[in-house]
């Protein structure tokens, strides 16, 4: 019966047996309705020969002896009919009767006819045939009959096939539904009871379908369900509690990384601040001491930067300090965080002798470059903290901050000695040219004075005096250039006062022209700006003996700034092959590319200059 542990087949199997009975009957009743209209036309053939018989005689009686013969054949004929019930299966016993009559009607015709024939050479007609005729037409009644009653007796057993086919038609309407509710809808409202309980908060409750099938195992999969909420919502207040512990060390330890982040992103990086750092990493850890240790650029040698309770004689140890000579450097090429006991691996370390148990150390690591090494100290095993997460993302963070700081201070060397190249060459451009200059001239007044040649003396004299002015004047414009400080005025008023200076200088005129509705301009863009119209106008100044300075300065989309003369001018040509005396030019180029402008010079002799810087808006 194990193939009716699921309910597909108990249903499968229910109207497979339903279908087996109902064409059995049906099959029966088909059966008999046929052998009816067979046995129909069985008594019709018989009840016909009796008629047959007498007109047989009659036919003898007026000597018509073709159809006499004719008939004869015709009644022989139909006797053969008849006997196909010898052939026809036998389902009743009604069948042996109809057999034995018309044996007995096959044997009397025999006669019947012999005596027919008899009459008919005789031409004789007798009581003697009469009477046999009389007897034959008695056993064609009691074949009709025998027929009439197989085919009452059958009708009775069709009756009664579908009566029973209306009984099981009934019968399997009735366990259809019995079955029905029993496998289905009895089972289904138990589920639908037990939800409705569930839904209500009774945890309690559990089903029993004790079908053997998928109602069961539906029963089982909701017992456990419901033993598992109640499970949940007894222990519901304890993970509750657990998970607010959770979420207060996580917001804990997010509080502390950004506290730390941003101390350490604000604060420039420097032995108090590594200090301070250290101090929160040693609270987290309750390690009993603690160090952060540098790596040299070699990354051979550490640089102890900030300690907490550690002895000095371990801090002045060389080997200590060397990658290879310590465990704790030989992390660096390990995991993230290692641990040290130090028992196992030689009782004779230092850091052993100062009652230091165990070690763990942290990579300062930023991607795949190691910085320094974060070593804790503890004096017990059992008060090492194996959750460290915390301090190895602050150790991170620390390694971005370093990262950053250096970065920070190339950055200022870089713009340090970007700046000071540019102050070597205006010192180039203006106060070397100058003295060397005065040098000539006092090698030629040496000679003068040595030959006694006084006009000459005077002469070199006046050169002298001109040039130690004209030098004192580049040292004064060059302190001036540098010393304007940009946040104090917009740029308009930057430019209008480097004019102003220009102006009292050479007492030449200058035409200014502003437009700015555009973007403001970034304080590298309008240092570099105003560097470049000073070096315009200190080259005018020097070299151009202009008599008018244009000045036009547009802010709408791109930036430009132009100053034009209409000074004697240069040959671009020969100024670039002697580029030497010209470095005021190398420096505009110079500090338009610092804020990825262009600089466009236009000269000719007698024709003036123009010099036009211009940052795209795409570059801006």
């Amino acid at each position: 019966m194990t193939l009716l542990n699921n309910l597909p087949r108990k249903l499968i199997f229910a109207i497979v047996i339903w279908l087996i009975g109902a064409v059995f009957f049906v099959g029966l009743t088909l059966n008999i309705s046929w052998r009816l209209e067979d046995r129909g036309v069985a008594i019709n053939t018989a009840g016909s020969l009796r008629k047959q018989t007498y007109y047989i005689l009659l036919l003898l009686q007026t000597d018509q002896t073709e159809k006499l013969t004719a008939e004869l054949n015709h009644f022989e004929n139909k006797l053969q009919g008849l006997s196909n019930l010898k052939t026809a299966t036998l389902y009743w016993q009604h069948n042996n009767h109809n057999v034995l009559a018309l044996n007995q009607v096959n044997q009397s015709f025999v006669q019947f006819k012999k005596n027919i024939d008899a009459a008919e050479k005789n031409n004789t007609f007798d009581a003697q045939l009469l009477a046999s005729t009389d007897l034959f037409v008695k056993e064609l009644d009691a074949l009709v009959k025998s027929i009439e009653l197989e085919n009452t007796f059958n009708i009775h057993i069709m009756r009664i096939a579908q009566i029973m086919l209306m009984l099981m038609a009934l019968l399997s309407a009735i366990l259809s539904l019995l079955l029905l509710n029993k496998l289905v809808i009895k089972p289904l409202s138990t589920i639908n009871l037990g939800l409705q309980k569930i839904t209500e908060g009774d945890l309690t409750t559990r089903l029993n379908i004790d079908t053997n099938d998928e109602f069961h195992l539906v029963s089982e999969g909701f017992n456990q369900m419901a033993l598992h909420l109640e499970n949940l919502y007894q222990n519901l207040e304890e993970l509750v509690k657990k998970k607010t512990i959770d979420l207060e060390t996580n917001n804990q330890e997010l509080s502390t990384l950004y506290e730390i982040t941003s101390f350490l992103h604000k604060e420039p990086i420097n032995p108090d601040t590594v200090h301070t750092f250290l101090e929160t990493i040693l609270q987290l850890s309750k390690a009993s001491g603690a160090s952060i240790r540098l790596l040299n650029q070699q990354g051979q040698q550490m640089d102890i930067s900030a300690n907490i309770n550690l002895p000095d004689a371990l801090l002045q140890n060389k080997s200590c300090l060397d990658v290879n000579g310590c465990f704790c450097g030989q992390s660096i090429h390990k995991s993230n965080a290692v641990f040290f006991p130090l028992e196992k691996i030689s009782p004779d370390l230092h850091c052993h002798k100062y009652n230091i148990d165990h070690l763990s150390v942290y990579k300062i690591q930023l991607r795949e470059q190691t910085l320094g090494l974060l070593t804790l100290y503890f004096e017990d095993k059992n008060t090492i903290n194996t959750e460290l997460r915390l301090i190895h993302l602050l150790c991170t963070q620390l390694a971005i901050a370093l990262k950053n700081n250096r970065l920070i201070l190339k950055d200022k060397q870089y713009a340090v000695l970007e700046e000071r190249n540019i102050m070597a060459q205006g010192l180039h451009d203006s106060i070397a040219q100058s003295l060397s200059f005065l040098n000539l001239q006092l090698q030629m007044l040496e000679q003068s004075i040595h030959k006694d040649l006084k006009e000459n003396i005077h002469q070199h004299l006046d050169f002298l005096k001109q040039g130690v002015q004209q030098c004192y004047d580049d040292v004064r414009e060059l302190l001036n250039n540098f010393r304007f400080k940009l946040n104090l005025e917009s740029f308009q008023d930057l430019l209008q006062s480097v004019i102003d200076r220009f102006k009292a200088q050479t007492n030449t005129q200058v035409n200014l022209n502003f437009i700015s509705t555009g973007t403001d301009l970034s304080p590298q863009q309008q240092l570099q700006l105003i560097f470049i119209a000073q070096e315009a106008l200190s080259n005018i100044r020097k070299h151009a003996n202009a008599t008018v300075v244009d000045i036009d300065f547009k802010n709408i989309q791109d930036i430009t700034l132009s100053v034009q003369d209409n000074g004697i001018g240069f040959d671009p040509v020969q100024t670039g092959e002697k580029s030497g005396h010209h470095i005021g030019l190398s420096i505009m180029q110079e500090r338009i590319t610092q804020v990825n402008g262009m600089l466009l010079i236009s000269s000719s002799l007698q024709q003036g200059t123009t010099i036009s810087a211009t940052i795209k808006q795409q570059q801006r």
